[in-house]
C-alpha cells in the first residue's frame, strides 16, 4: 500500500532542499533533508527527518501534462496556469514521511506557488489544511515511538507506484490497529 501526493510546479521555481529546509525551520520544525541540501528535488528520492525520526520516501518528476493524463486527472487541468511539471512523493505507512511531505509542500507553496494534491482521495491540498495535518502526523508518530519505545527503522521501498482508494487516515490508522 502506498499513497502519492502530487505537487505542480514551474520547473524554473523549484528551489533547492537548502531552500526548503530553511523555510520549514522558520515554521518552527527540528526537520532537516538529509540529501545533498544544494540539489533541487529529484528522481533519487528523499531522506529527511523530522524530530528526530528519520524517514526516506520516493520522488518522481514528471511534465505536468503527462502526470494528468497518466493518472486520470483531468479535474486538475482547470487549476493549472503555468506550472508545467510534477513532483510525485510516494510513501507507505510512515507518519513520518507523511509529515515531511506535507511540510515540503508546504516550503514548495509559500517559495514557488505550488499546487499540492491528494491523488488517493482526488483531493486539494490549501496551505492551512497542509498545516493541519502536519501535528497530527506527528501525534501518530508520537504514540508509535511510546508504543514501541523507540522509533522504527528506515526501510527504503521499491520504486513502486500502486494506488489505492481509500482514504488517506483511514489507510494509516488500519495499519497501526
Amino acid at each position: 500500500m502506498s499513497m502519492t501526493q502530487i505537487t505542480f510546479i514551474r520547473k524554473a521555481d523549484l528551489p533547492t532542499n537548502k531552500q526548503i529546509q530553511e523555510v520549514i525551520q522558520k515554521l518552527g520544525y527540528d526537520f532537516e533533508i538529509l540529501n545533498d541540501l544544494e540539489k533541487q528535488i529529484d528522481e533519487d528520492g528523499l531522506e529527511c527527518s523530522i524530530n528526530g525520526h528519520k524517514t526516506y520516501f520516493e520522488t518522481y518528476l514528471d511534465e505536468a501534462e503527462n502526470v494528468i493524463t497518466e493518472t486520470e486527472a483531468e479535474w486538475i487541468k482547470p487549476d493549472l496556469t503555468n506550472q508545467d511539471t510534477a513532483i510525485s512523493f510516494v510513501w507507505g505507512a510512515d507518519f513520518s514521511a507523511g509529515a515531511c511531505i506535507g511540510l515540503i509542500s508546504i516550503a514548495l507553496t509559500d517559495l514557488s506557488n505550488a499546487l499540492v494534491y491528494y491523488m488517493d482521495d482526488q483531493m486539494k491540498y490549501t496551505r492551512e489544511m497542509l498545516m493541519a495535518d502536519t501535528p497530527q502526523f506527528l501525534a501518530e508518530l508520537n504514540k508509535q515511538t511510546n508504543q514501541n519505545g523507540k522509533p522504527l527503522e528506515v526501510v527504503k521501498p521499491n520504486q513502486t507506484n500502486n494506488q489505492t482508494k481509500s482514504t488517506f487516515w483511514d489507510r494509516l490508522k488500519s495499519i497501526f490497529k
